[in-house]
């Protein structure tokens, strides 16, 4: 009776695992389909503004680059690309936002930090896959 619930206890251990993997592989879809419209929107040339047009590529692309590593979070589940993901969020909205100074100094303050924290805080096997 006990090796049934050995059993089961390891089938529930191994479940979270894998549907971050299936959810993984469902974003790395999107995100290629995603690539490949961005691929055809900066060739379309459109007939927009040039500063809407290089805003809207800059969007598509900065989401594209958040998703695969939101991605590489899901696979790698490392601290290190848990702070990637984070910087990559908040250089995103520095970037393509349009928002008030005292905002940007704010995204800034937080991407300075999370460097700071990823230099003198995380040990060497912060930076290790885990198993």
């Amino acid at each position: 009776m006990e090796n049934k619930f050995e059993v089961l206890h390891r089938l529930v251990l191994k479940m979270p695992r894998f549907l971050e993997k299936v959810v993984a592989a469902i974003l790395l879809v999107g995100v290629t389909y995603s690539c490949i419209q961005l691929g055809m929107h900066v060739l379309a040339f459109s007939n927009l503004e040039f500063n809407v047009y290089v805003e809207d590529i800059l969007v598509t692309a900065f989401n594209a680059v958040i998703v695969i590593e939101f991605i590489r979070m899901l696979i790698k589940h490392s601290m290190n690309t848990i702070v990637e993901v984070l910087i990559f969020a908040i250089a995103r909205g520095l970037v393509v936002g349009h928002e008030e100074p005292l905002a940007e100094l704010l995204r800034i303050a937080c991407i300075a930090i999370l460097l700071v924290c990823r230099k003198f805080l995380f040990h060497e096997f912060d930076f290790q896959e885990e198993e």
